[in-house]
């Protein structure tokens, strides 16, 4: 592969048509430079910087190469694209989906980095909700509750760094454009998506931006190992779990997660944020009965905020039933003793799926932790965020090829590029 840069997820890939212009020379080159200037707190601003990076020791001893953080400033390849970042001028939208924190968002990173303003955005899909061919509900309430609360935790964290959500309902390929046109936005940010229908809305979404004039940026997150750090391309990935795992621990790379901002420019006031709607506006009934107990599926609290407390929870009950086994801290084996018995998951799957909490953070949590330490690759939680990879990948590959075969041209080109991801 001609340099990192030329994958299919990062901004300025070419699934939508968009040409990369990063090379495997300049790649290198800024990943040294990146190297040498992580201590440069300054160089990060307005973002907190880290330098830090992890290497999961495969079974077989084998431990990958280690990956530094690459902020935006600092390079022009990799999830960052080809444009030199902080130039500080233009507008950008981050149209947030299954994204919902601040925190390790690369869009909304490299948007903070490269635009003067930002505008985030959360569209309401109707298409989410309503009736299935088979007459259930799309989205349950206990599910939608669940997104309105995540949904407004972010909005919350986004007006305490200074900005705000805005929060439409409609479909996005008519709501974003229209946006776009008020506020003269130049580029939108994403995060590409798997499933086939995810992938159904973005080519509308390029087509409608692409009428307006509008550039249309896509980037990779939600997953342990960036696609890009795959020992394989997606479209070569073995289709047996085992294979997949024993591929990506012995040659595979997990980045460290990226900081949240300290700070952000205000929305324009031209534009209203919006309200959330509320259950019965989606045409959902409130939670009653047994499940909205305490304790019960509509206890969960949706958001960043919650999905936070709930991994630094987790991860100290870790350390405690370590120590309650008489393990040593960090000791290889401390991952069994820890992750035995009714509390053997970390539970936080609802705020993964809607990306209240990246992976790449848990990982780093668990590995800062006394009680896995170096051996997080031997626990419970590891191996689970390796299935959801194996899951989201698996996904991709085969939603690709059906959204090409469905609809020709435009999805061919971005089936195609998945030949380009990983090594």
């Amino acid at each position: 592969m001609e340099g990192r840069g030329a994958a299919f997820v990062p901004a300025g890939s070419s699934a939508f048509g968009v040409p990369v212009a990063s090379s495997a020379a300049t790649g290198r080159k800024n990943a040294m430079k990146a190297a040498a200037m992580a201590s440069s707190v300054a160089s990060f601003s307005p973002l907190a910087s880290s330098a830090h990076s992890f290497g999961v020791c495969a079974t077989t001893g084998v431990t990958p190469t280690p990956m530094p953080v690459m902020l935006p400033s600092l390079c022009d390849f990799g999830p960052f694209n080809e444009t030199p970042a902080g130039r500080k001028g233009g507008k950008v939208l981050v149209w947030f989906r299954s994204d919902l924190r601040v925190h390790d968002n690369p869009a909304l990173t490299h948007a903070l980095e490269e635009a003067g303003t930002v505008v985030p955005v959360y569209c309401f899909d109707p298409r989410q909700f309503g009736k299935t061919s088979f007459g259930f509900e799309k989205t349950g309430r206990y599910r939608a509750k669940f997104l309105i609360e995540s949904v407004t935790g972010l909005r919350d964290s986004l007006r305490k760094l200074g900005s705000d959500l805005i929060v439409r309902s409609g479909k996005p390929e008519d709501t974003l454009p229209e946006l776009c046109r008020k506020l003269g936005v130049s580029t939108v940010f994403f995060h590409q998506e798997v499933t086939y229908e995810e992938q159904e809305v973005e080519l509308a979404l390029a087509e409608s931006l692409k009428s307006a004039g509008v550039e249309f940026k896509p980037f990779w997150a939600n997953t342990l190992y960036h696609s890009e750090d795959l020992p394989f391309a997606v479209k070569d990935m073995p289709d047996v779990y085992t294979a997949y795992r024993e591929s990506v621990e012995s040659g595979g790379e997990i980045r460290s997660p990226l900081p949240s901002p300290k700070e952000m420019p205000t929305v324009p006031s031209a534009v209203s944020p919006g309200t959330i709607p509320t259950l019965k506006q989606l045409g959902l009934a409130e939670p009653v009965g047994e499940a909205a107990a305490v304790g019960g599926v509509g206890s969960f609290t949706g958001g960043e905020c919650e999905a936070m407390r709930r991994l630094a929870s987790y991860i100290a009950s870790v350390g405690e039933k370590a120590a309650a086994a008489g393990v040593a801290p960090r000791g290889r084996s401390s991952s069994t003793a820890a992750h035995m018995g009714a509390d053997f998951s970390c539970k936080i799957s609802p705020w993964l799926a809607l990306g209240c909490v990246s992976p790449r953070q848990i990982y780093a949590d668990l590995r800062s932790s006394a009680a896995a330490g170096a051996a997080v690759a031997k626990t419970t939680t590891f191996f689970e965020l390796v299935w959801r990879d194996f899951f989201r990948f698996i996904t991709l590959k085969y939603g690709a090829v059906r959204l090409a075969a469905k609809t020709g041209k435009a999805a061919t080109m971005q089936a195609r590029s998945l030949a380009t991801a990983g090594r």
